[in-house]
């Protein structure tokens, strides 16, 4: 079988992928307005301008995040594995388990990680760009305000059925896809390219804060993002990010939920802030330490993985 990216310059890898990601993203979100319209109507495209509250506003907007997640990310990603690698599970390391001690690993640097993801929240809201640039803060606060009102949105459900919805759609699939493109691609490309594992983790993970847009929770992110970056460096399994992904992303669906059932009666993004307890988010952030050093002890990095 001929593998035609193989073996090209990961810039050439890299172009090809960004061209892959553009037309699945365009057939992808074609093919999904077709579908909705066949299965529900023509009422289907008119909800878009509905009621921004309203249930068919709701889940007209869950279908097309859906939609576009699987057209920008997972579908290009793994047509990607197989013109480069042939073998897609193969490349991007899907077919290496995670044992059980590495998964109990995984789950303790994700949760231990929450102080200190909620401190560096809170130093990131409280950072103001120059008097000069008064008009691009504004635009940035506005964006922070509109991705705020849109997660609360996506979240307003109370019920079982809307907890799966959500899990599936806020937690499984970008853990998924995003840890495909930003780590099991791009990470590797930047290794490729510079040589240099750090410089690669680094640049991956500020990409991938830049990408969500939302400019008052960037260093949170972006330190999320070093964390995936280095646990996938390490064990060289792209499960282990994948699966830290998910918990990040899954606590917070789960919270919202408790929330809307009145079950938690704190607001949602105060879960983990330990900000008045300064002692909590150094203990945190130890026990994180220790857990991400204890992975690395218990994982051999495979080589082949970033230097094909």
């Amino acid at each position: 079988m001929r593998i035609p990216l193989l073996n090209r310059h990961p810039l050439i890898q890299l172009l090809a992928f960004l061209g892959l990601a553009l037309a699945s993203f365009i057939l992808v979100m074609v093919l999904g307005a077709f579908a909705g319209v066949s299965i529900w109507g023509t009422d289907f495209l008119l909800s878009a301008t509905g009621d921004p509250e309203g249930p068919q506003y709701v889940s007209f907007m869950k279908y097309w995040q859906i939609l576009s997640h699987f057209g920008m990310f997972i579908i290009p990603a793994l047509i990607f594995g197989r013109l480069t690698g042939g073998k897609t599970l193969n490349y991007f390391t899907l077919n290496k388990g995670v044992g059980l001690w590495l998964l109990l690993l995984s789950v303790v640097v994700i949760f231990t990680a929450q102080p200190v993801i909620s401190w560096m929240g809170e130093v990131n809201a409280a950072l103001t760009l120059p008097e000069q640039y008064a008009g691009l803060e504004a635009w940035m606060q506005q964006t922070e305000q509109q991705a705020a009102a849109m997660t609360t949105l996506f979240m307003s459900a109370s019920d079982v059925q809307g907890l799966i919805v959500n899990l599936f759609m806020m937690a499984v699939i970008p853990a998924i896809g995003e840890e495909l493109v930003f780590r099991g691609i791009l990470q590797r490309l930047l290794q490729n390219l510079f040589r240099r594992p750090w410089i690669a983790i680094a640049l991956s993970a500020i990409i991938f804060s830049a990408f969500h847009l939302q400019f008052y929770g960037f260093i949170p992110r972006l330190f999320l993002g070093l964390i995936l970056g280095y646990t996938f460096y390490r064990t060289g399994r792209l499960w282990v990010p994948v699966i830290i992904h998910f918990v990040n992303n899954a606590m917070a669906v789960f919270v919202y939920w408790l929330c809307e059932r009145g079950t938690l009666t704190i607001a949602p993004e105060q879960f983990g802030n330990f900000n008045d307890k300064p002692y909590v988010i150094v203990l945190a952030a130890f026990t994180m330490i220790v857990a991400l050093v204890l992975i690395r002890i218990s994982s051999k990095q495979t080589s082949e993985i970033v230097h094909e």
